[in-house]
């Protein structure tokens, strides 16, 4: 680190004495606050629309020198999505961008796509919302960027699951969930804007994290998604009057299931599902992404869970 061309920038509530000592532990002399590091603004208040303000203009600018081309449906269709929807990607994977921010920028990308410019509307004769439908669906598989931006975010939850013991994991779990694990953490008051964002991204992890069974000792019955393919991965069997609560209450003394608790406590779709999930004694039980077959975590399958579940709850009006 070239500590000459370093800078330190410490929050309005720091104390002067404290300033002193960190800078004097750093030998970094230099003070400043840049509006933005790497591209993203340093400080964002409570409401971060005016914060990413820059990123609609942005696109505008870019889309606009599209304007007074005559370039066909499939060079605009290539052109927002090779383009104009790639702009936000890296802010967004970081950031919760407000509705009213992703707005604009839909806007933008719709004038162009009917035929407008940025900023001059034609008809719109078909709502966006119906164009992000893939193309067997009738759509035209743009992105719904408010989606787009939970899937990204939930990546870096993913990563506080996976690798808990990492430098950023270690501090986000002293500053939020301390005392539990991140699936169950929840928004605290005064929360950074990076803290909720992350949270935000915590929605598509619970449609698809699912855990892989080791020894079960960590994999609650009743409230985890473990079992695979399996309706919402969990039993349909009700949980009054059992006693058991973890997935190791059901493996036998050897390692194996113990099939005759299983289909004593589990109505028989359970229990026929049950049975057929390989066990790993030796291991302990671990959380893997269920609509990827090697079990990571994608922006493409996740984006396409947030999709699926917006579209089951879509009226099938087509105009607007």
């Amino acid at each position: 680190v070239n500590r000459e061309k370093s800078a330190v920038f410490f929050s309005k509530n720091c104390l002067e004495e404290t300033k002193d000592m960190v800078r004097q532990e750093l030998h970094i002399e230099t003070e400043a606050l840049a509006d933005k590091y790497l591209g993203l603004p340093t400080a964002v208040g409570r409401s971060n629309a005016e914060s990413f303000e820059y990123m609609p203009a942005r696109i505008k600018g870019i889309i606009g020198s599209w304007s007074g081309r005559a370039a066909s449906s499939a060079g605009r269709e290539v052109l927002l999505k090779s383009v104009a929807q790639a702009i936000p990607t890296y802010s967004m994977s970081c950031f919760l961008f407000s509705k009213v921010t992703c707005k604009k920028m839909r806007a933008a990308m719709m004038n162009i796509w009917w035929g407008g410019s940025a900023d001059n509307r034609r008809i719109h004769w078909l709502r966006w919302d119906r164009l992000t439908h893939h193309k067997s669906q009738g759509g035209m598989g743009f992105r719904d960027l408010h989606l787009f931006n939970k899937a990204l975010l939930g990546k870096q939850g993913w990563r506080l699951t996976i690798r808990p013991d990492s430098l950023c994991g270690r501090i986000l779990k002293g500053r939020y969930f301390h005392d539990i694990d991140f699936m169950q953490s929840t928004r605290k008051k005064h929360a950074s804007q990076t803290w909720r964002a992350i949270l935000a991204g915590k929605e598509v992890l619970q449609k698809g994290m699912i855990k892989r069974i080791g020894d079960g000792s960590s994999t609650n019955i009743w409230s985890d998604r473990w079992i695979p393919k399996h309706f919402d991965a969990r039993p349909l069997t009700p949980r009054d009057g059992h006693v058991v609560s973890l997935v190791s209450d059901l493996v036998a003394a050897s390692g194996q299931w113990n099939e005759q608790l299983i289909r004593e406590t589990f109505i028989p779709v359970d229990a026929a599902a049950i049975l057929r999930i390989p066990l790993r004694s030796n291991e302990d039980d671990w959380w893997a992404w269920e609509p990827e077959k090697h079990g990571e975590y994608s922006v493409k399958t996740a984006y396409r869970k947030l999709a699926d579940a917006q579209q089951q709850g879509m009226p099938s009006a087509p105009g607007g």
